[in-house]
């Protein structure tokens, strides 16, 4: 009890899909029984007619001999015609039932898995008497009263009508016990259904009530799912320091180093041969700019003062061409660079 009260959080969608892997979703069996009897009488409805004919017919058929004497051609014969009537009823059935699981959830293809605990005996019977058999056992019997219920007032109108068709033809008497079977059968299909209807959001209610999750399982997921932060720290910070060192190296390949002068160092790598534009290969503030101009200087690569240049070329990306509102800026230096050392 105190675990139920424990669990006072929504299922995140990781849990709810935990869930449904293991074919736990919210479905009520009521409403599908009943979405597989409205099939039924839909096609008895559009179809009744058809339906009595066909078997009138069929009838006729066997007493009038038509299907020969041996018994068991007539079984066949017989059975053959009677599957092709009754078709279109299992095929409503199948289909309504498929379309009512599927708007509950989906269909579901759990794992086939052997659980031997099912084929104990005593484990059925304490399920029987359990607690949690308490509402499907309430189900049925309020669902047993209201057939019996439904049954007396059938029988009550049958049994007011009856004296009647005495002086009534065949047809009107048909005419009338349809009707009267009909109607029945809309007023049980209805109660049933709505009956349904409560079943499958108490069913739903169950189902959520039963993947609620606690404050320190949703955090546990979370770390999961995101990882440690602490983890996730340190692996930001060796990406860091990787980056950072793949930068230092490519500083010595640097044309030249654009400062601010002491705050700002940014490297550009300039191929004259291939005729792109310059690159920022390395950048950095305080620290890392110190850094790289101190590459520089070991590796003897020019070190060139401007300050608004060094702020705009700070801004541009690592590992980016500079835009091209920068090349006169750049071309004057590296045309400066290229006389000192005596490069045409």
């Amino acid at each position: 009890m105190g675990e139920n009260n424990d669990r006072t959080e929504q299922a995140t969608p990781r849990r709810r899909q935990k869930a449904r892997e293991k074919g736990q979703i919210a479905r009520s069996r009521e409403l599908v029984s009943m979405a597989t009897t409205a099939g039924i009488l839909l096609v008895f409805y559009m179809a009744g007619t058809s339906f009595m004919r066909n078997i009138t017919g069929l009838t006729g058929r066997l007493l009038g001999l038509r299907y020969g004497r041996d018994s068991l051609t007539v079984m066949r014969a017989a059975s053959v015609d009677m599957m092709m009537i009754l078709f279109p009823f299992f095929a409503a059935a199948i289909v309504f039932a498929i379309l009512s699981n599927v708007l509950q959830g989906g269909i579901l293809f759990k794992p086939i898995s052997l659980e031997l605990s099912r084929l104990n005996p005593l484990e059925g019977v304490k399920n029987l008497f359990s607690i949690s058999a308490l509402p499907g056992l309430f189900k049925s019997t309020f669902k047993f009263i209201l057939g019996i219920i439904l049954f007396y007032i059938t029988a009550k109108k049958a049994l007011v009508i009856l004296p009647l068709t005495s002086a009534m033809e065949l047809h009107d008497i048909q005419s009338i016990a349809f009707g009267l079977i009909g109607k029945t059968a809309i007023y049980a299909f209805t109660i049933y259904f709505v009956l349904a209807l409560i079943d499958y959001l108490y069913e739903r209610w169950k189902f959520e009530r039963s993947i609620r999750m606690t404050k320190e399982e949703i955090r546990e997921e979370a770390r999961e799912s995101e990882g440690d932060p602490l983890i996730k720290a340190k692996i930001k910070s060796m990406q860091r320091d990787m980056a950072r060192r793949r930068m230092m190296e490519a500083v010595p390949k640097a044309t030249v180093i654009i400062t601010n002068p002491t705050h700002i160092a940014v490297a550009l790598l300039y191929k004259k041969d291939q005729g792109s534009a310059p690159k920022v290969i390395a950048k950095g503030k305080g620290y890392i700019a110190e850094k790289i101009r101190e590459i520089a200087r070991k590796n003897g690569v020019p070190i060139m003062e401007d300050k608004p240049l060094a702020r705009a070329l700070f801004k541009v990306k690592l590992d980016s061409f500079i835009p091209e509102k920068l090349y006169r800026a750049v071309a004057r230096i590296l045309a400066y660079i290229y006389k000192l050392k005596g490069v045409a």
